[in-house]
């Protein structure tokens, strides 16, 4: 068994009572307006206390960056050295940091000789202690926001996303002397969000996400999810892979329209390398959340959490 994919089954929890190989597809007009995540979808991975997580089997490390030094962030490098003068962020679902994603970014590290540090923007926050105003604490983490500067010297000030990915590429440079230029970024969930606003910026050099929540740009903040993603995708090669209950303007299949406007777009190779190619990839079988929290106790869980990774992995590869 792959130990990135490895969980504990029992500590896995639906949002429904029985876990279904064919979801139902979720149309626009389902969106709801209280979850980033649609029905069906899997909860939370592993039930660990934000200041008692495990590190057991996890090769990298934990530390606190930022201005006030509260942003957690966890950090992986290939093991005995070697790793390139790049870097992958990683932006999380909304549990935050957690076990099964220590192990994706391993794999990330181990396989393509990079470094990878995951950011906790929710600051030890998860979706679980929000559960009555999750829409509204979904709004107090922007992407962009003014900050007085008397906040800046708030410990419990909620920083914007823009500001903490900052501090990341400081981290980077001074820890590593990893330029921003050379940073790519990957997504889960509400991460797939942060990191198309952040493409949309030009923050980034490519960008793979997985079972995306780009709509939080309208339920949330009221804006224009084709706006954000067509930018998005002009300045940046994108992948993502999307479960069979996300929303339908994500597949291909269905026509889509984000999906063709990320198949579309500028960011393109002229290699003619498939592997490479900016587009969207439909796991019909799964439901929302499959790669970072799925029961990879179950064999088809496993297997295309392990495919989607793949597919990220060959994607950065060419493009990092």
């Amino acid at each position: 068994m792959c130990h990135y994919l490895t969980c504990d089954s029992e500590t896995q929890t639906l949002h429904t009572s029985k876990f279904q190989l064919l979801p139902k597809a979720a149309k626009l007009d389902d969106i709801m307006t209280t979850s980033c995540c649609p029905d069906n979808s899997w909860g939370a991975p592993l039930h660990v206390s934000h200041g008692t997580k495990s590190l057991d089997g996890a090769r990298g490390e934990l530390c606190n960056i930022g201005p006030s030094e509260d942003l957690e962030i966890y950090v992986s490098r290939p093991q005995g050295g070697g790793a390139s003068q790049k870097a992958l962020c990683v932006l999380t679902d909304v549990y935050g940091l957690q076990s099964r994603l220590f192990a994706i970014c391993d794999k990330f590290a181990a396989e393509l000789q990079l470094t990878v540090v995951a950011l906790d923007t929710f600051r030890g926050e998860t979706k679980d202690r929000h559960l009555d105003d999750f829409k509204e604490w979904l709004g107090s983490h922007p992407f962009e926001r003014d900050i007085s500067e008397s906040a800046k010297d708030d410990k419990s000030a909620v920083y914007p996303v823009k500001q903490d990915i900052e501090s990341c590429f400081e981290f980077l440079l001074d820890t590593y002397n990893i330029n921003s230029s050379d940073v790519g970024v990957a997504g889960f969930c509400w991460g797939v969000w942060a990191m198309t606003k952040a493409c949309e910026m030009k923050l980034f050099r490519c960008a793979v996400g997985f079972h995306p929540s780009i709509k939080i740009e309208s339920m949330v903040f009221g804006g224009d999810q084709e706006a954000i993603t067509k930018k998005a995708a002009d300045n940046a090669p994108i992948l993502l892979c999307v479960a069979g209950n996300d929303l339908d303007n994500l597949k291909p299949s269905q026509g889509g329209a984000l999906a063709n406007i990320i198949t579309k777009s500028k960011a393109k190779d002229t290699s003619d390398n498939d592997k490479a190619a900016p587009r969207c990839v439909e796991f019909p079988d799964m439901i929302h959340g499959w790669v970072s929290r799925g029961d990879t106790s179950i064999e088809k869980v496993k297997e295309d959490a392990e495919a989607a990774l793949n597919l990220s992995v060959d994607f950065l590869r060419h493009w990092m």
